[in-house]
C-alpha cells in the first residue's frame, strides 16, 4: 500500500476568516498527511485544529523577521520533505512559493481566496503587484480558484486558464444545521425581545463588508421597534460603526457580538441574514446561512450566483446600497421569514467532503505529472 501524500499548508495566520476556515475544513477531510505552517501567528482556528490532533506550527516571522522568512521556511520544508506545498493568501504566496522551490518540493499549489475586481486582500491591483503575483504564480505548478468568478479574475489579471482549476470552497453541512436549543439560548444571551425579528450580519468589520449600509437600511425598522440587529464580527471599523448607530438613533437595537466561534448558533438565533458586500470571491457567510435554512439577502455571492437559479428564501439586493437592501428585505419578508430545508443544489455542490476530494485529486494529478516529467528529463 502506498503511503499518504505528505502536504504542508502555508498560511499567514489561523485567526478567523474564510481562507483560514477553508484550510481547517480541508485538513480535516483530506486523505493527505497534512501539516500547517503559520508564518506570523496562530489563533482560534489553529487551536481548534490542534485539539483535533492536527499538526500546526507557528513560525513567528512577523516584523523584523520577515527578511529571513524565505530562508527559514526553506530549511523547515527541507526537514519536513513534503510531496506538496499548498500556499494560501498573499503573504504566504510571497514567502512560501520561493521557499518551496528552494527546498526542492516536487509540487507547489497556490489557492486564490481573495482576488477582487480591483483589489486583493484590501490592496489595490497595481501594475507592480500584478507583476509580482504573476511572477510567483509562474513558479507554482497549479493555482486553485475558489469559485468560477475568481478564475475569471485570475485570467483577466494574466494567469493562463490552463494553469487554473476551479475547486469551490466547501461548507460543513452538519455544523451549519441549527441545533435544538441554540435559538432560545443565544437570543436570551443577547437580550433579543420575544417576538422580535433578529437580523444578522456575519463578517469582519472593514470597508469591503459595508456594514454601514446595513445600519442605514435597517434604521427605520430598528427605530420602529420589533427588530434587532446582531453584528457577528470584529474589525477596525467597529468604533465608527458604533458611532453611526448612535447618530441614527438605533444603538439600543444593535448587538455588537465581536468575533464568535459559534457562528452557527448565532445564525440559529436569527430570522434573516443581510450581506451588503459588493466584493466577494465566494460568499461563504451567505452560503452557510442558506445551507442552514436561514432566509438571506445579499448583494454579491458568487457561490449562489453560479448555481444559476437562486434558492427559495434568498433575495439579491441589486447593486447594493441601503435602498436596495431594504427593498430586498421587504420582498423576502413578504415571502415569509421562515426556515427552509437546505437547498439540494447547495448540498450537492458545496459539501466540504467534495472540496477535499477534488483537492486530493489535484495533488495526485500534479504529482503524477511531476514523476512523468522527471522520467523524461532523464
Amino acid at each position: 500500500m502506498s503511503r499518504p501524500t505528505r502536504v504542508v499548508h502555508v498560511i499567514t495566520t489561523l485567526t478567523t476568516g474564510g481562507a483560514e476556515r477553508q484550510l481547517e475544513l480541508l485538513v480535516e477531510r483530506s486523505g493527505a498527511q497534512s501539516r500547517t505552517l503559520c508564518l506570523y501567528e496562530g489563533g482560534p482556528v489553529a487551536d481548534a485544529m490542534r485539539r483535533r490532533g492536527h499538526h500546526v506550527d507557528v513560525l513567528g516571522m512577523a516584523g523584523w523577521r520577515k527578511p529571513l522568512a524565505i530562508a527559514r521556511l526553506a530549511r523547515e520544508l527541507r526537514r519536513l520533505r513534503p510531496d506538496v506545498v499548498h500556499v494560501h493568501l498573499l503573504a504566504a504566496q510571497l514567502w512560501g512559493i520561493p521557499a518551496a522551490r528552494l527546498a526542492g518540493v516536487p509540487v507547489v499549489v497556490s489557492s486564490e481566496h481573495s482576488l477582487m475586481a480591483d483589489s486583493i486582500e484590501g490592496r489595490p491591483l497595481t501594475a507592480w503587484l500584478r507583476r509580482v503575483y504573476t511572477g510567483l504564480e509562474a513558479l507554482t505548478d497549479h493555482t486553485v480558484a475558489v469559485s468560477a468568478t475568481t478564475a475569471d479574475r485570475l485570467v483577466a489579471w494574466g494567469v493562463a486558464r490552463s494553469r487554473i482549476s476551479v475547486i469551490d470552497n466547501g461548507i460543513d453541512l452538519d455544523a451549519v444545521r441549527p441545533r435544538a436549543g441554540d435559538r432560545e439560548r443565544v437570543r436570551a444571551e443577547l437580550g433579543v425581545p420575544e417576538g422580535s425579528t433578529a437580523v444578522v450580519v456575519v463578517g469582519r468589520l472593514d470597508p469591503v463588508k459595508r456594514v454601514d449600509e446595513v445600519l442605514r437600511a435597517l434604521a427605520p425598522r430598528l427605530l420602529a421597534g420589533g427588530h434587532v440587529l446582531l453584528v457577528a464580527g470584529a474589525g477596525s471599523l467597529r468604533p465608527g460603526l458604533e458611532s453611526l448607530a448612535g447618530e441614527l438613533g438605533i444603538a439600543p437595537a444593535v448587538r455588537w457580538l465581536g468575533a464568535r466561534d459559534d457562528v452557527p448558533a448565532v445564525l440559529a438565533a436569527a430570522d434573516v441574514l443581510l450581506s451588503a458586500s459588493r466584493d466577494e470571491t465566494f460568499g461563504l457567510a451567505v452560503l452557510e446561512a442558506v445551507a442552514g435554512g436561514l432566509p438571506s439577502v445579499f448583494v454579491q455571492c458568487p457561490a449562489l450566483e453560479e448555481l444559476g437559479t437562486l434558492p427559495e428564501g434568498v433575495a439579491r439586493a441589486g447593486g447594493g446600497g441601503p435602498e436596495a437592501l431594504s427593498a430586498a428585505l421587504d420582498d423576502l419578508t413578504a415571502r415569509g421569514l421562515h426556515r427552509r430545508p437546505a437547498p439540494a443544489a447547495v448540498v450537492e455542490r458545496y459539501d466540504a467532503r467534495r472540496t477535499a476530494a477534488a483537492v486530493d485529486a489535484l495533488y495526485a494529478d500534479q504529482l503524477a505529472h511531476d514523476r512523468h516529467s522527471s522520467r523524461h528529463a532523464h
